[in-house]
């Protein structure tokens, strides 16, 4: 037996290979923190910090709209740009925004699981999907782009839309993968797309250091006084700044790109268009990966680290 046959038979059970994981963190690219800390740690003026966020919320779509590789058309229709934590900030808001408008909030199957875990108004189980239930006036939707499910752009987007738009349901679009995707263009300017979110966490490796922006047709409520009142992460924004001065949104999906297509081909996976996301096909083989009993979603960060370092597999 080959070695790597003894690699491909060791690594049947999927909970025996320490690359693969469960989690939607994106692959950690060790340069943005080379120059931070060659260029900004040792320089910091807080004097200027309140300046940063004002300065990101100009820069940011500029930022966006300069990659190669994706297209996330229609951000300049939105009127209002806001800070934001993350994106979990922002989420939090359309939670509250749900509650005391009355809609009932919907999701697909595979959704980032926090929206469901954080849910006050009841228990939302995989049932009380868009998938599961459909939609109808008196909803709201939050939908990941790339989907947190798949990697890619939500297979039901166009429906999803049209049904949204012609029923008058609000929609917030959830970015946070942008800066590890690739081949995804999408249009965003449709009237029931109220909120569209993006973060610097995955994109940027800004985990311990959250920044997002917000574009939104709506004009009211915890985020826009934050930001009308300055009161936002001025050095998580900071080093938003410092890093997209330097570094483009293509960066990540360039460096791993081809370690992600060489992961998925060796373990028979779907290529996304999310470098550190892939499918394995449904079965007991991977069923732990599950999302939602419909994807089986695996997070290949730690097998592009290796590919890309060593030019090997788990063994």
């Amino acid at each position: 037996m080959s070695n790597e046959d003894k690699c491909c038979e060791r690594c049947d059970t999927p909970s025996s290979n320490p690359d693969f994981g469960k989690t939607g963190n994106s692959v950690w690219n060790q340069p943005y923190f080379d120059h931070l800390n060659e260029t900004f740690f040792p320089n910091i003026d807080i004097s200027t910090l309140a300046d940063e966020s004002n300065i990101m919320l100009d820069r940011y779509q500029g930022w966006i709209e300069s990659s190669k590789l994706n297209k996330f058309n229609g951000l300049s229709a939105f009127p209002y740009r806001f800070a934001s934590v993350g994106t979990t900030q922002t989420l939090d808001w359309w939670h509250y925004y749900c509650s005391v408008n009355n809609l009932d909030l919907k999701t697909f199957r595979g959704e980032y699981p926090y929206n469901r875990d954080v849910y006050m108004q009841k228990n939302l189980e995989w049932t009380d999907s868009i998938d599961d239930k459909g939609l109808t006036q008196g909803d709201a939707v939050l939908v990941s782009v790339p989907f947190s499910g798949t990697g890619r752009v939500p297979e039901r987007w166009d429906d999803m839309i049209k049904i949204c738009n012609q029923l008058d349901i609000p929609v917030l679009v959830d970015c946070a993968w942008f800066g590890t995707c690739f081949d995804i263009e999408i249009n965003l300017d449709e009237p029931c797309i109220k909120m569209v979110v993006f973060s610097t966490t995955k994109g940027l490796s800004c985990g311990n250091w959250r920044s997002g922006i917000v574009f939104s047709r709506i004009n009211e409520g915890s985020l826009e006084v934050q930001t009308d009142w300055n009161h936002g992460n001025h050095l998580a924004t900071a080093i938003a700044n410092r890093l997209m001065e330097k570094f483009g949104p293509d960066t990540i999906p360039k460096k791993y790109l081809d370690s992600h297509i060489a992961i998925c081909e060796h373990y028979g996976f779907e290529i996304t268009n999310t470098v550190h996301i892939a499918l394995a096909p449904k079965g007991p083989q991977y069923d732990e990966f599950h999302r939602d009993g419909i994807y089986n979603r695996i997070n290949i960060a730690k097998a592009l680290k290796r590919y890309k370092t060593k030019g090997n597999f788990y063994e």
